[in-house]
């Protein structure tokens, strides 16, 4: 079954998700406990509920859920009075993209989006990259603030070459003088050097992002000098694989929508902000058709990720 879109309508979810919020969910994904999960109504036509999955009891048996509202003083109608559900019925809310949940969103949009939908016809479906978790993707987002991302992959290049591997310890070792005789600029040498001491002395935890919500590791992020929001959100984004990131900071998405939509102007900020409302909770998969297009009408193709090593894939 493929990705369907639902919005919320009744109070059994809160505080996770309120009347209004719109969420996707898929049949491709197992649903595991803790999983937020839709399924129909087993005694009501055209009614789907969302529930979240718990451990079940001794007596449910293979293939069947047990699930439970956040909120059960607001409704019963879960596995307390429905019994278990049949996994077969259930569809499994996507929080992050993989290659699968990717290019099921690609297929949302594009039946409810006809310029995403004319993009994609033109310029195809684009491979689902990323970015591995961590310190080196950090140190990379920074150095490609304000340039081109074959500028920031070049010094990230040079970095490699003068630290062997991209650590915090071995950024630190390298000193401000060595940074800017590698062309690092005066000011990413503070924020590279600033970033590298928090982590080596254990006062910022990045691998601790992949459990945070989504405000949470933003404001983790941003609290550090010289990461703004562009940089938390490209991070959110192509490390952590969140599925509704739209970085309104990033010139080549404003340009991007604005040729996509036909525009005279690229969008400002705050008009791009307005743009992306009907792609949630799909944006960042929105920003990377328009990326995508983007770069092909210019002959380009995404760079590699020069923090992967070579020959591993990128798509997963």
């Amino acid at each position: 079954m493929t990705m369907k879109r639902f919005r919320i309508a009744e109070d059994s979810m809160r505080p996770t998700l309120a009347p209004g919020d719109e969420i996707v969910a898929t049949g491709s994904r197992r649903p595991l406990v803790d999983d937020i999960v839709v399924f129909p109504h087993p005694e009501r036509d055209d009614f789907w509920m969302v529930k979240r999955v718990a451990e079940p009891p001794k007596d449910v048996g293979p293939g069947h859920v047990w699930v439970l509202s956040d909120n059960p003083d607001a409704a019963l109608a879960d596995s307390r009075t429905l019994g278990p559900i049949d996994q077969n019925r259930i569809l499994t809310r996507v929080e992050r993209l993989d290659g699968t949940t990717f290019r099921e969103g690609c297929d949302l949009l594009a039946l409810e989006d006809r310029a995403l939908a004319a993009a994609i016809e033109r310029h195809g479906i684009p491979e689902f990259w990323h970015r591995h978790q961590g310190f080196p993707v950090l140190v990379l987002l920074i150095l490609e603030q304000q340039v081109s991302l074959e500028s920031g992959a070049a010094m990230y290049h040079r970095l490699v070459g003068a630290t062997g591997v991209i650590t915090p310890e071995r950024i630190v070792a390298l000193g401000p003088d060595t940074m800017r005789s590698l062309g690092v600029t005066r000011q990413k040498t503070e924020y590279l050097l600033g970033l590298a001491e928090l982590v080596a002395e254990g006062s910022f935890d990045i691998e601790g992002l992949a459990e945070a919500s989504v405000s949470d590791a933003r404001d983790s992020l941003i609290a550090i000098k010289g990461i703004g929001l562009w940089t938390a959100d490209a991070y959110l984004l192509s490390a952590l694989r969140h599925i509704d990131m739209w970085p309104i900071g990033d010139r080549a998405l404003q340009v991007g929508a604005g040729e996509l939509l036909g525009m005279e102007a690229a969008p400002s900020e705050d008009e791009l902000e307005i743009l992306g409302e009907p792609f949630r909770p799909l944006r960042a998969v929105a920003a990377r058709i328009i990326w995508h297009a983007y770069l092909k009408e210019r002959g380009r193709v995404e760079p590699p990720d020069p923090t992967i090593a070579r020959g591993a894939r990128n798509d997963a």
